[in-house]
């Protein structure tokens, strides 16, 4: 079986994506792992790293048509669906087929490969439902990835599709659980319910094995600390079902949020031991400076 390649996108040298693309590597040693990023990120021997500069893609068209209709910042929210476009553009460039696109915050524990059987004839599987995100996403050919693409462009041209965009919106600002926006995971909840014979949601692979939407949702499992509780067996990550008790294994972690730093304590990729400890101590000597400011505004406000 050819070996999957892994994508992901980001921008910048975060402390926390050599965790994630080391490990990557780790439990995909036959997969070639590409990073499109830039100059700031283009340091790790392990991976091929491409400049989203040198990359032909419809990301100015799409920038041009692009409408906010979201409460989070408009750069932000413009390069989620952006990369996407990066993306399609890489894989025409360099002819690539099948493929996983991992989120930058994500942990991989698991050889991907492994797991094409589950995709069935899919041709987009992601773990993003209404409120999911797109943490992994199976793409199985470059037809896929087009598609998708191409269908973002619709959405935002096309008169009916625009009506039904700015209806969607309308509806997500008075729904007190819902994302608040529109998204690149809304589009993909849009999509899949338009095409429900050709995706696949993988939040859920069996009953033993699961793909994390985000290690700060219950989705059904025991939480601690406002995370999910992980209880490592071999190395590998296994959450209790609330429900059976029965502990299923995750193939990956999503870091989302204040959650990232966590991954440098989940890390299982190896090396990297004296920047872990470096960060760590930095993040409690952090929490130490804020619990001295917090102690001393209260000290201020005490009556004479």
């Amino acid at each position: 079986m050819t070996s999957l390649p892994i994508i992901l996108f980001h921008s910048g040298n975060a402390d926390y994506l050599k965790y994630s693309l080391k490990q990557a590597k780790h439990f995909n040693p036959d997969s070639t792992v590409y990073l499109l990023g830039d100059k700031k990120n283009n340091r790790y021997s392990f991976v091929r790293h491409v400049n989203v500069s040198d990359i032909e893609s419809d990301a100015a068209a799409f920038s041009r048509v692009y409408k906010h209709r979201s409460p989070n910042d408009e750069t932000y929210e413009l390069n989620c669906f952006l990369r996407w476009f990066y993306v399609k553009g890489f894989c025409k460039q360099h002819g690539i087929e099948g493929f996983i696109y991992l989120d930058s915050d994500v942990l991989a524990f698991q050889n991907f490969t492994e797991l094409k059987p589950f995709f069935g004839d899919s041709n987009i599987a992601n773990t993003c439902d209404w409120t999911g995100m797109p943490a992994v996403t199976y793409f199985k050919n470059y037809e896929a990835i087009d598609s998708f693409c191409n269908f973002l462009m619709y959405c935002y041209t096309d008169a009916a599709a625009i009506k039904k965009l700015d209806a969607w919106y309308d509806t997500l600002l008075v729904d007190p659980i819902s994302l608040g926006g529109i998204s690149d995971m809304v589009l993909f909840h849009m999509y899949f319910l338009e095409h429900p014979a050709e995706t696949m949601k993988i939040d859920l692979l069996t009953d033993d094995l699961a793909v994390d939407i985000s290690i700060n949702r219950e989705d059904g499992y025991e939480m601690e600390n406002g995370v999910k509780k992980v209880y490592w067996q071999n190395g590998l990550p296994s959450c209790k079902n609330t429900s059976t008790g029965k502990l299923v294994r995750f193939v990956s972690l999503h870091y989302q949020g204040n959650a990232k730093n966590l991954m440098r304590e989940h890390y299982k990729g190896g090396g990297y031991e004296m920047h872990r400890m470096w960060e760590s101590w930095q993040v409690k000597a952090r929490f130490k400076k804020f619990r001295r400011a917090i102690k001393s505004i209260f000290k201020k406000q005490k009556p004479a």
